[in-house]
Parts: structure tokens; C-alpha cells; sequence
């Protein structure tokens, strides 16, 4: 079983401190944008990226164990 942290990618989205707070900024300026009735596509999949690049270190340091 792998150690599982409280910054685990399949459930916060992130696997470290610098990523989860790129992730929340990234939140507030989606919401902002969305807000004003700016396009928000570009920042979500910039946040898409950095949720999917955590997973696969994730994944490469501990191993594919949670399939959804």
C-alpha cells in the first residue's frame, strides 16, 4: 500500500505545497474571469495540466493502484 499524504493528486489535485497553491490561484482567477464574462478555458486547462502532470509523478513514485 503507498503512503498516502494529505496532498495526494487523486483527491487534492496536487501532490505539493507549490502546485496546490498554483491550483488555488488558478481557482480565483477562473472564478473572477467567469465573473467579469471573460473566456476561463485557458486557465482551466493550464489547471487541467498541473493536476495531470501531479498525478503521473504520483503515479510514477508510487504506483497506479487507485483505477477510477
Amino acid at each position: 500500500m503507498a503512503k498516502r499524504t494529505y496532498l495526494d493528486p487523486h483527491q487534492m489535485g496536487a501532490d505539493n505545497i507549490g502546485d496546490a497553491a498554483r491550483l488555488f490561484l488558478l481557482g480565483v482567477r477562473i472564478t473572477r474571469a467567469d465573473n467579469r464574462g471573460k473566456s476561463t478555458k485557458r486557465l482551466e486547462n493550464r489547471a487541467d495540466r498541473i493536476q495531470q502532470d501531479a498525478i503521473d509523478r504520483w503515479n510514477a513514485k508510487y504506483g497506479d493502484d487507485e483505477q477510477d
